[in-house]
Order: C-alpha cells, then structure tokens, then sequence
C-alpha cells in the first residue's frame, strides 16, 4: 500500500512555497491559471522511479528549487527531500534529455496520467488509442490460459464502457494489419461497440469518450503490473491525473469521479481539475483550493469557505468559478462594461442613461435570467425617488 501523506514545495516552477496535506481516497486539486496545480504532481512523479524534465528551479528564486515529501509505505511512514541541485541527467535512445533523482523511491504503485495523454506517441502503436487498444487484444483475447485477476478485469474494462455512457456498449476486439512505408507490417486492434447508431469503432466516438476511456483502461493496464495477483478493484496505490475534466462534457466530468471510486475503491487519487463541474458534487475534504495570497508569487491552501459539512455542493457553477477557480468575472468583457456603466450611472443619478443601458442589459440576459429582475427593482426605486 502506498500513500502520499504531504508535499512542501518550494522555489520550483512558479511556486515559491506551498505545503499540502493529502487523504487517503480523492483529491481534487482546483485555483486560477498558473497557480501550479501541474507542478504538484510533476514534483511527486518525480519523486518517484520516474524520468523527468518538467521540474526547474523558479526564475526569481536565488535558491535551488526543493520540496520535501512524505509518504506511506506498507504502514511504514517516510519523508524524502529532493533538490533540483541534486538532478542527473538521462539521455534516452531519442536523444531527448530528461532527468531523475538519485534517491528517488522506488516504488511500481504510482501511476501518472499527464497532460499529453491522448497525444503521447509510442514506436510500436503510433499512438495512445492505438496502444491501449492493442493492449486488450494481446492481454486477454490472445492469451488462452487468462487468470482470475485477468478474466476479472476484462469484465471490468468491458463494464467501463457502458458506465460512461449507458447507450454504449462493449462489442468486440478485431486484429487489423497496418503495411507502413518502408514494407514492414504491424499488428493493430480495433475496440468496436454497439451504439444506438449501430456498431461503430472506438476511435468514432468523442475525444472527450475516448479520453475517459485511456484513463479507465490505462488504470487496469497499469495496475495488473503492479498489483501481482490482485484485481484492479484491489489496487491500494496512488494516480495522478492531471486536468480530469480534459475534453469531457459537464455531464461526464462529476460522473468520472464516480466511476474512479468504483474502479479503484482502495486507491489514492491527485488529480488537478478547472472544472466547477467536478468541484460542485466533491465530497467533504476532497477539494484543495488554492489561491494566491496579497504577494502574487505567494499561495496558500487555506479556503475560508472549507469549513462547511458539505463543501461546495450548495454552490452555483459561477460562485465556484469566482471564489474557487479566481475567475474575475463568469460575464464576457463586453457584457461586464455594460454592467460597470449602469452601475456608476445608478451612482450619478442619469436616468436617461439608466434607462438605454438597461435596455442593452435586458437584451443580453438569458430569457430567465435572475439579474433581470433585480436591476428593474432597482430601476423603480430610481424612478420613484426621481418621481417625487
């Protein structure tokens, strides 16, 4: 079992200092743009038996970048420091520089879904769709003596389809032959399933159903590396997943996070999201909000809004948007200046300009827009004070 208990990070990227706690189930890890959600997990990922290059020391800083982490392991509780100082440089077959960390952990129970997730190309496959797709053919419909653990996770990878989506359905693997240019052969996999359109290829469906689907099956495929004879419902480590809600629609974004739970109801989940979707339906100490303190380069976790039984349940999408994600306003630029002049005409007591900027408002509302109603109250008021 593997759990990460903190990380204390500072001077890396764009983070000067920041300490965060962990639990052990779903971390939803949310703030403004360039705030470092990314380079929270870039820091534990490398911290682990993993090559990496997306960790520097932060530009305005005169001290080598650090952080340190602690960490469970089979009930033994750890805490290792990293400095970027320490880094040893990895030249890979490809020429391409990375770096590791000579006391890196050496642990198999981390798993980490990157960014680049639906772009990552692979020498064999070409692409991610195409390994994981070739991954099913070859680990279960070609092996005829399938384990327990195996022909369990098969159901489970075949369930997952229809767990994002009830209309679709698991229908088939088939074996495909791709000649390439220099003469040479390779052998590929096409996930077909039944839709209410027919039986259609998997790689027809959305970017954001297929991008569900490479973190679902990624998962089982990672964790029968990892997990020996246990199922993936057994699987007691961490996954990183950077922006969950990448390409999903609003309606798939809180469902993932049920079906996380489903899937690997024993492991540990980081993940950074921008989606007040996902933040919306958290549950009590899942969410970690991060803002920026007076000094911009500053941060904190702390959020006086944390304290509630049910966190931001209760919220709108534009309350979170605002006190959660730092977005200024969830109105378009144009749509805001409008509302800044009414407001200094109210001030300045111009009817007339009241009236033709209102005017602009109620033409741009939504039909049932609330604000509506509460600017033609206000509006009144006006009118009778100008009255009398």
């Amino acid at each position: 079992m593997l759990r990460i208990n903190w990380i204390d990070i500072n001077n890396t990227n764009g983070i000067e200092n920041l300490s965060l706690e962990f639990n052990n189930g779903i971390n939803l890890i949310c703030g403004e743009n360039g705030i470092g959600k990314t380079t929270i997990l870039d820091c534990i990922a490398s911290s682990f038996n993993r090559h990496n290059k997306n960790v520097r020391t932060n530009v305005n800083s005169s001290h080598d970048g650090n952080w340190g982490i602690s960490y469970s392991k089979n009930e033994s509780n750890i805490h290792e420091i990293f400095s970027l100082s320490d880094l040893e440089t990895v030249d890979n077959y490809q020429y391409n520089r990375k770096f590791r960390f000579e006391n890196r952990i050496k642990s198999k129970e981390l798993i980490n879904f990157s960014i680049n997730r639906t772009s990552l190309t692979n020498i064999f496959y070409g692409n991610q769709l195409d390994y994981i797709q070739s991954w099913m053919l070859e680990n279960y419909y070609k092996d005829n003596n399938l384990s327990n653990k195996k022909f369990y996770n098969l159901k489970i990878a075949q369930e997952c389809f229809t767990r994002l989506d009830s209309r679709i359905k698991f229908s088939k693997v088939t074996e495909r032959v791709l000649e390439t240019n220099k003469g040479t052969r390779r052998i590929l996999a096409d996930i077909y399933l039944e839709t209410p359109n027919g039986e259609i290829p998997f790689n027809f469906l959305s970017s954001g159903y297929r991008s569900c689907l490479l973190i679902l099956l990624g998962i089982i495929r990672q964790t029968e590396v990892t997990s020996g004879f246990r199922d993936v419902h057994l699987f007691e480590g961490v996954i990183l997943i950077d922006e969950l809600d990448l390409h999903l629609h609003p309606e798939w974004q809180a469902k993932l996070i049920e079906i996380l739970k489903w899937l690997v109801p024993r492991a540990q989940v980081i993940a950074t999201t921008h989606s007040p979707h996902i933040i919306q339906t958290a549950k009590q100490n899942e969410v970690i909000a991060l803002s920026f303190l007076n000094n911009k380069n500053k941060m904190n976790s702390e959020n006086a809004f944390m304290d509630s039984k049910y966190d931001f349940q209760g919220w709108t999408i534009e309350e979170i948007l605002k006190d959660v994600m730092g977005m200024e306003s969830s109105y378009s630029k144009n749509f805001s200046c409008i509302l800044k002049e009414f407001d200094k005409a109210v001030s300045d007591f111009d009817i007339e300009k009241i009236k033709i900027l209102y005017k602009n408002i109620d033409e741009m509302l939504h039909p049932h827009n609330h604000l509506r109603k509460i600017l033609k109250i206000q509006i009144t008021s006006l009118l009778e004070v100008y009255d009398d």
